[in-house]
């Protein structure tokens, strides 16, 4: 049966894991180390799509998929991906973070890790030829999983999907959805400029010319079930559902002053506002012109991320 799966999840690659205030740091989360292997340049503690090519096929080849630039948002470089014809067909750059190659999973063993952190944060770009559909567009994927008996169980997933054009560095958080309240012991991170397909042996897919750009990789907050749905709770939304896609939030000032993003049921962000200059009680949201369906509004606050449900009819 024909295998997709995302770029940074391709051929098993097992991950690695000056932050801001709330924040963890993940290793080289800057891209600012680079060193050659296997001739290449490559971002230190992150593998790549050169190195999944090396497990998959028979035949090793620099794909040119992922390079340093300098046109970084923090620091000296930041991490270009793009998605370029080659040899082997349209291959999508991608790093999984990690040192060590595993077994053929969706869910590799991953970086030691205990964190209960709400979102994956980073700042990036986008740019170039844009994917005709979102299931095709560049990616970012979190997740934290634990061992029980030998196998891999999740804890905590998040991803999110972008093909809007960013020409400036835009920041973005990933939430993290809980399925458990168990500790995790591992933590998986990855970036792609799109979607792969690894049925031929070699990963292909996506559409070529998108550079997807990361820079200042962070795990922010931490999550609190009752804290949490506190802050959700001081949330209200209406109308919900509404039959125009506009809607009036309701919270505390400083809460509702937060920045705030909606993406639709693919993960991808169809609406992003920044944080108001002042605290308001009541703060307007117009998605007029959206399809109709369910969104996830995100609220960015400095206690945690709060989220909420929309039912645009």
């Amino acid at each position: 049966m024909k295998k997709l799966l995302r770029t940074g999840l391709v051929a098993g690659l097992l991950f690695a894991a000056g932050a801001p205030a709330h924040a963890q740091a993940v290793a080289n989360g800057g891209f600012e180390t680079w060193a050659a292997r296997s001739n290449v340049d490559s971002p230190t503690g992150w593998l790549t799509v050169d190195d999944a090519i090396a497990a998959l096929s028979p035949i090793r080849f620099p794909t040119g998929t992922f390079t340093k630039t300098t046109d970084a948002h923090g620091g000296t470089y930041a991490l270009r991906l793009e998605t370029k014809t080659t040899l082997a067909g349209v291959v999508p750059g991608g790093v999984v973070l990690g040192t060590k190659l595993g077994p053929l999973t969706d869910d590799p063993g991953g970086l030691p890790f205990t964190g209960r952190p709400t979102a994956l944060q980073f700042y990036y770009k986008l740019t170039g030829t844009q994917p005709p559909v979102a299931t095709n567009g560049a990616f970012a994927a979190v997740s934290l999983t634990r061992t029980v008996n030998g196998q891999s169980v999740s804890v905590a997933t998040g991803t999110q999907i972008f093909n809007t054009v960013n020409s400036a560095y835009v920041l973005a958080q990933v939430p993290l959805v809980y399925t458990s309240s168990a500790v995790p012991d591992s933590v998986h991170i990855s970036f792609g400029s799109g979607l792969i397909d690894i049925s031929t042996g070699a990963p292909t897919g996506g559409t070529a010319g998108t550079v997807f750009q990361v820079d200042d990789v962070v795990l922010t907050g931490t999550a609190t079930a009752a804290r949490d749905a506190a802050l959700a709770a001081a949330l209200t939304v209406a109308p919900n559902p509404s039959p125009g896609g506009r809607y009036v939030l309701r919270a505390p000032a400083a809460l509702l002053a937060a920045p705030l993003a909606v993406v639709d049921a693919t993960g991808r962000t169809v609406r992003r506002e920044g944080a108001l200059a002042a605290g308001t009680a009541a703060r307007t949201l117009d998605l007029a012109g959206l399809a109709g369906g369910v969104y996830t509004l995100q609220l960015f606050t400095d206690k945690g991320l709060v989220t909420k449900k929309l039912l645009v009819e």
